[in-house]
């Protein structure tokens, strides 16, 4: 049942912002700085996807990332600093807002209706990527995984998310376009759950299924005064 919304909650990546695998050619842009240049095909990007999920997820560490990297260049070690510094030179060529991202807060701001952003991921690059996707100080509260030390879909994260928001959980809306760890994960955590499905994805039949769909962040605001009206 969809309830009253007083909060909301956002993913970032591809619910907010794309950042067009900025990790990803953070890494490429690396090894050809260190003299050992990779190809950009299909396998080797699936390969750098699979150890940043890894990374993101939290069943790795940085450090456990960049050894393996290394050991695929042909080189003892990759030092970290370098890796991010890349990551961060990449941000403002990038990044970019998903359509509606900036009018949907702005909605949802006029109401006085509290925002933050529970995103899994690295600090301070994910702070960096709001910031350019959205506008400096446009998100107060960014909760971001490696500096919660839990990432989602584990019930924790949502709980540092309820408690950031101030409001009941089972009014605290939170909207994200992974199935699993945005929506069934906000689900499990007590919480309403909009699944962004801008890509005509199937859902998968062994979750429940969202409080609501939308293709459209600016669907947003008229969803939420539809709980609101008497």
């Amino acid at each position: 049942m969809r309830r009253a919304c007083a909060a909301v909650g956002f993913d970032f990546d591809h619910t907010l912002g794309f950042d067009n695998g900025l990790e990803r050619r953070a890494f490429y842009v690396l090894a050809e700085e260190l003299g050992r240049p990779i190809p950009d095909d299909r396998v080797r990007r699936a390969e750098l996807e699979l150890l940043l999920t890894a990374f993101r997820a939290g069943e790795i560490s940085l450090a456990d990332m960049l050894a393996r990297f290394a050991a695929g260049i042909g080189l003892p070690a990759v030092d970290p600093d370098d890796w991010r510094a890349r990551c961060y030179a990449l941000v403002d060529s990038l990044v970019r807002p998903v359509p509606g991202a900036r009018d949907a807060i702005a909605a949802l701001r006029r109401r006085g209706i509290p925002v933050a952003v529970l995103t899994n991921g690295w600090s301070p690059l994910q702070q960096m990527k709001i910031a350019r996707a959205l506008g400096r100080g446009t998100i107060e509260t960014i909760l971001v995984s490696d500096e919660l030390g839990v990432a989602k879909p584990a019930a924790a994260a949502f709980d540092a998310l309820v408690a950031a928001l101030g409001a009941a959980r089972h009014e605290i809306w939170y909207v994200g376009d992974n199935a699993r760890a945005d929506v069934g994960g906000a689900l499990a955590a007590g919480l309403q759950a909009v699944w962004f499905d801008a890509e005509g994805q199937a859902y998968p039949s062994d979750l429940p299924a969202p409080t609501l769909a939308i293709d459209d962040l600016r669907e947003l605001e008229a969803c939420i005064e539809n709980t609101l009206a008497p």
